[in-house]
């Protein structure tokens, strides 16, 4: 049961008295009520005392009208086996000599399953109605033999979803799914049922003839089509779709009303997408084609699912690419760009330096002593050494600084749009923070590294090459002085 749930309000449909509270799980809040009453908003359950009818026909006319979890009095058993003819599962009967001992169990059972029955005919995700809830209500349309106002069905299927969630992940999918159904209840306000099929696919039907429900189904796709969908913060996407309008009448089976829906859809995915088709505008595309109508559809869909495949095959080569050129130009240890990165890179960063009479500052920096590390205490330890000192200068720089792995314990660092005076202060910070860590050895043993810096600052007459010559001048002239300092 929803907790949510304190109070039940019965409609006591009987000329007995009230039932005197007692102690149940449920609490009831019992109202006396006349029949002409009950159309009245506000009942949770309803009690019908056989009594009050001149028949049972008249009961089964009032229950089918009100819609409520019902429990009906009976005096005898052949008026319960009439009415249990047609109570639907869940609802109840209780004899009168019996009301005091099982009254409020029958209406609690009754209850409890009208709200089980309930959550099974809702889809978890958006809350709508669910496809179970639509089969149903399809079959009871189609299978009607009462004249009733024509109703048609609008079937709409959102446009390229999956690659929305390939995109953004399933949980930005599925919160645009939530919204998405929440905008079709909002508009088809007063329609016979909305409900998600399945997927990224909702169903309404709606009362009105084809061009009724066509009107309709344009008017929802500019409203979808206009609409922003929040994926973050910073971040919204617009979301089309595809419409399938059909008649409820005239079909035997909801397989055949299930084949024109899709007959109308693949001809709207074949048009381009965020389109409306009806099955009369099916026929017309199939009959100037000279085509039957299975043909056409068959067509369609090899087209629709051949553009698809092809869509995912670009998709999935694109970023095999980008994944191969990012291991590529990744440094497999230290997870820094590599030697490859800066080669290509780097002209790109002069030549836009030049270009926008911006600075540029290439830090080079050479792990002191590095060789003794790996003889002391192998070379596992000197790889956790270089992944540790990587981490410390990526922590160090900007977000648009990039490091590289220039060699072995070499490391190059290059910053636009910066000068001279701000590299040195950066590579300062990088040397203090590079001295106090302290590395632990396989065997226990710690050790802290230093390393020598070289800081240049782009010259106009500067090419990669001379620029990282002169960088590596000053870590050399570094080194020659004493190591763990730095050269400008």
């Amino acid at each position: 049961m929803d907790e949510q749930v304190q109070v039940i309000r019965v409609a006591w449909c009987s000329p007995m008295d009230l039932p005197q509270p007692q102690d149940f799980p449920l609490k009831f809040e019992w109202i006396q009520v006349d029949a002409p009453a009950l159309s009245a908003k506000g009942f949770d359950i309803l009690v019908l005392d056989i009594k009050t009818f001149e028949n049972l026909e008249q009961i089964k006319y009032l229950y089918t009208s009100v819609g409520l979890p019902t429990v009906i009095l009976i005096d005898t058993l052949e008026q319960e086996s009439a009415a249990l003819h047609w109570l639907e599962p869940g609802d109840e009967t209780c004899q009168r000599q019996a009301i005091d001992q099982q009254i409020g169990w029958r209406l609690q059972r009754s209850f409890w399953h009208s709200q089980q029955k309930h959550s099974l005919n809702l889809d978890k995700l958006t809350g709508i109605a669910n496809f179970r809830k639509f089969k149903d209500y399809a079959l009871k349309l189609l299978t009607s033999k009462e004249d009733q106002d024509p109703v048609c069905l609008i079937y709409v299927d959102i446009d390229r979803f999956k690659f929305i969630n390939d995109r953004h992940g399933h949980g930005a999918g599925d919160q645009l799914l939530q919204e998405f159904g929440q905008i079709l209840q909002q508009y088809a306000l007063g329609a016979g049922i909305v409900a998600r099929t399945g997927g990224d696919k909702f169903a309404i039907c709606m009362l009105g003839n084809i061009e009724q429900g066509k009107a309709f189904a344009e008017f929802l796709k500019t409203q979808l089509q206009d609409y922003k969908f929040q994926i973050d913060e910073k971040s919204f996407v617009h979301l089309t779709a595809c419409f399938g309008v059909v008649p409820m009448k005239g079909h035997s089976s909801m397989e055949q009303l299930w084949q024109e829906i899709n007959q109308c859809i693949y001809a709207a995915k074949q048009r381009g997408r965020n389109q409306v088709v009806t099955i009369e505008e099916f026929d017309a595309i199939a009959d100037a084609a000279g085509q039957d109508k299975l043909i056409a559809e068959f067509e369609h869909r090899i087209r629709v699912t051949a553009q698809r495949m092809i869509s995912e095959m670009v998709l999935k080569a694109s970023r095999l690419a980008q994944q191969y050129r990012a291991e590529a130009e990744q440094d497999g240890l230290t997870e820094v760009f590599n030697r490859r990165y800066l080669d290509r890179l780097l002209p790109r960063e002069i030549e836009k330096s030049h270009k926008y009479k911006q600075s540029l500052v290439v830090v080079l920096l050479d792990l002191d002593n590095f060789g003794e590390v790996n003889r002391t205490y192998g070379f596992p330890t000197g790889d956790q050494a270089l992944r540790t000192a990587a981490q410390i200068l990526k922590n160090s720089v900007r977000a648009v600084d990039w490091v590289t792995r220039y060699g072995g314990e070499e490391f190059c660092i290059v910053m636009s749009d910066t000068d001279i005076n701000t590299g040195c202060q950066i590579a300062e910070r990088i040397r203090l923070a590079l001295s106090k860590q302290i590395v632990t050895a396989y065997n226990g043993q710690q050790f802290q590294m230093t390393a020598s810096f070289g800081v240049v600052e782009l010259m106009e007459e500067d090419v990669p090459l001379s620029l990282l010559q002169r960088a590596s001048d000053k870590v050399r002239e570094a080194k020659k002085n004493g190591r763990n300092q730095i050269r400008f």
